[in-house]
């Protein structure tokens, strides 16, 4: 059954789903934290993400030349781990560097991404279930 959600992207689909979601987190925070002297707001992107798991962001290729080599292992890295400091350059005199206009139309546009994704997922899942169901 693995292997299905495999062939069908319903993993990537997923781990789309799960970047999404921590993106969101970061972007409340930042919301949250718009009041909090020397916050410095935090962003992830999400293409460099998924990039990153779907092997395009690698430089190099792995690749087995003898068949006594270990197959390279699959890096399933965590979004978290993409979180990284805006270095805005408006910082007010507290020191906090949150753009409340900028975070909320962040959150707007990641809203419609999950949003957009998890539409796809269900209609994965809908197409399994039809399929299922005709056997």
């Amino acid at each position: 059954m693995d292997g299905l959600f495999s062939r069908m992207g319903i993993d990537k689909l997923g781990y789309a789903l799960t970047t999404a979601s921590v993106r969101n987190d970061v972007i409340s925070q930042n919301i949250a934290n718009v009041d909090t002297p020397g916050y410095k707001a935090k962003d992830l992107k999400f293409y460099d993400v998924m990039n990153e798991y779907l092997g395009e962001g690698k430089k190099l290729p792995l690749a087995r030349t003898d068949a006594k080599h270990l197959p390279p292992a699959e890096m399933v890295s965590d979004p978290q781990s993409f979180v990284y400091d805006q270095n805005n350059p408006s910082v007010r005199n507290d020191g906090n560097d949150v753009n409340e206009d900028y975070e909320m139309s962040q959150m707007a546009e990641n809203s419609i991404r999950y949003q957009m994704l998890s539409q796809l997922t269900a209609g994965k899942f809908t197409k399994l279930k039809e399929i299922l169901q005709s056997k």
